[in-house]
Parts: C-alpha cells; structure tokens; sequence
C-alpha cells in the first residue's frame, strides 16, 4: 500500500549541478483520501522532492474522493485523474506551473477546488476551468481573505446552417463568460459579480449556489452585488426553499467535504436563509407547514422559531406538531 515514483535526473548546463526529483506515477492499493507527500526517500536513501504527477497516474481509479496535492508539485501531466468517478475534491496551490490536459475530465462527482495562492497567481484555476465545461466550485484562499465561486457549466453546440451550406458553432450557458474572468494572472471579481443577472435568467439552480456562495466568503464583494445577490435571494426564497424541502436530505453527509455537500442539505440551507432574514416571516411559516406534510421536524422547529409562531413541535406519540396558544388550536399530522 504505498506510492509508486519514478526518479529524474537533470544535469544543469551552466552549473553542470545534477537535479533529482520524483515523479509521482501511481499508489498500489486502495485509498479514499489521498495524500501526496513532498518528498520521499526511497532512492539511494536520500530524500528527493516530488514534483510531478505522472502521465494517467492516478486516472480511472473508483475509489478516490479526495486529493491533496503538495507546494512542491510544479507538474501536472495530461489525464492524471481523468475517470475517477467517485473523486469530489482536489486541493493545491499555485505552485502547479503546468498542467496539461484531461487532468480531471470525466471525474463526474468532482465539485470543488480548493486552491492556496500564495503567489497570487491563479493560473491553475485558469487551465482546470479551461479543461472543464461543468460546474466547478473553487475555494480559494488568498492573503487577505478567502474566497468562494461556483462556476456554472456550459454546452458545446453544432447547428447545421443549411441555407449557407455551413455548421456554426454555439456555445450554451452562461459557463464559458464566467470562465473569461478568471486569467493566468487576475481573477475579476466585479466582472464575475456583473455577470448575475445573466446565469439568473438562465440556471436559477446555479444562480442560488453562486449568490450563497458569494455571500459565505464576500472577498471583494461590493454593496451594489451584495444587495444584488440578496435581493434575489429573497425573491426566490419560498420557490428555492420549497424545491429544496421537497427533495431534502435534512442529514448531514458522512464527509461533508464541499460547498455542494453543504448546499444540498436541506437544514444548512435554510439556516443560510434564516441567519441573513433572507425570508419573511410569512414565507418561513408557510414553509414550516410544506415541511410538516413531510415529517421534517427539526426544519418545522427552526421555521417557527424564525416566524415567531408558537407551533411546538412534539417528537413522542404522533409526532404532531401542536400550537399551544389555547383558543386557536392547530395540529398538523405528520
């Protein structure tokens, strides 16, 4: 059970200084969580540094959900993770100074880049949305803060145009914009705000998680976005909150390990919503009731408590949710 490397060895022309390192080409075994170490020593029994991921090394693997890629890693090469299905989150640095194609493509349950920029450089979160058209979320860390960007997804698209004997190409979703702002050098925050009203229109879905998102770690967020994104928020609270108690999944994962995780539980979510009164308190207990018929009771609970009804929710019995107030006495069977 243990990584599988190959030595290089470059002799410097000016200095004539020889320069080993290890490439990284595999792990033999199985492993959920996997960690690259820096270095290694078992070449000559010296400790040599791990620099490059090998071609293919780590690729259709079914059992990876998580990788950590050390800052002394300057290569990646083509298809490294290409194919491990069940791969959710990577997280590096900008220490990565070339990564070559298909490094994550067909990684269908990955959702999250965690990237340290301590160069300030996003260059690696350029090159992996370039080799991406789905949704990504990238947490990134920079000096004076951190940051959190969903990144929607986009269709490639051929449509034959048949009076000019042609195919033109389109492109679907609002991904590829959202892509144009981050370069090798800078990453455009206020063109990444600006560009809102344009995924709302087009994936509510997604225009929710990039506004929670934005909201969680508002690194450059000014005033005007920040009302933007709450705002609409608050005008799609009982839609987006209704769909989301309809399809919850109130239990937290067993690794809730990325923003998605987080997203997609049902009494996070709404706990996003009630921290920032993002929804009124009319809303919140007609929500309370949706959540009643299904037999949520920890959501019924924080629903009321927000709305300022005095339903209790009663967990022995009947499970029934009883308002105590005496003369109007309601009861919701679960």
């Amino acid at each position: 059970m243990s990584f599988v490397f190959e030595l290089t060895e470059n002799r410097q022309s000016i200095t004539g200084k020889e320069d080993r390192y290890l490439t990284v080409k595999g792990y033999e075994g199985l492993c959920k969580s996997l960690d690259i170490p820096k270095s290694n020593a078992g070449f000559d029994n010296m400790e040599l540094p791990v620099r490059v991921i090998g071609n293919h090394a780590f690729s259709s693997r079914k059992d990876l959900e998580e990788v950590t890629i050390p800052d002394t890693i300057h290569t990646v090469l083509g298809f490294a993770f290409h194919n491990c299905g069940k791969l959710k989150k990577i997280s590096l640095s900008d220490s990565i100074e070339e990564y070559l194609d298909g490094g994550t493509r067909q990684c269908e349950s990955l959702t999250e880049i965690e990237v340290t920029l301590k160069r300030g450089k996003p260059f690696i979160i350029r090159r992996i949305l370039e080799d991406n058209d789905r949704r990504l979320t990238f947490r990134i860390h920079l000096d004076d803060g951190d940051a959190l960007m969903v990144f929607p997804g986009f269709n490639y698209d051929f449509v034959e145009n048949t009076m000019a004997r042609t195919i033109q190409f389109a492109i679907e979703g609002t991904g590829y914009a959202y892509r144009e702002c981050v370069k090798s050098d800078v990453i455009g925050f206020r063109e990444y705000d600006n560009l809102f009203s344009k995924v709302s229109a087009d994936d509510k879905g997604t225009a929710e998680m990039i506004a929670m998102a934005r909201l969680l770690m508002p690194y450059e967020l000014s005033d005007e976005a920040r009302n933007a994104y709450e705002n609409w928020l608050t005008g799609h609270a009982l839609k987006s909150l209704t769909k989301l108690v309809k399809n919850s999944n109130v239990k937290a994962a067993e690794s809730e390990i990325t923003f998605e995780d987080y997203f997609n539980n049902a009494q996070e979510h709404i706990a996003f919503y009630l921290d920032r009164k993002l929804i009124n308190k009319e809303d919140a207990g007609k929500l309370a009731h949706i959540a009643a018929d299904m037999g949520i009771t920890a959501i019924v609970s924080m629903l009321m408590d927000y709305s300022g009804n005095d339903m209790d929710v009663k967990n022995a019995g009947d499970s029934s949710v009883i308002n105590s107030s005496g003369k109007d006495f309601l009861e919701l069977d679960f």
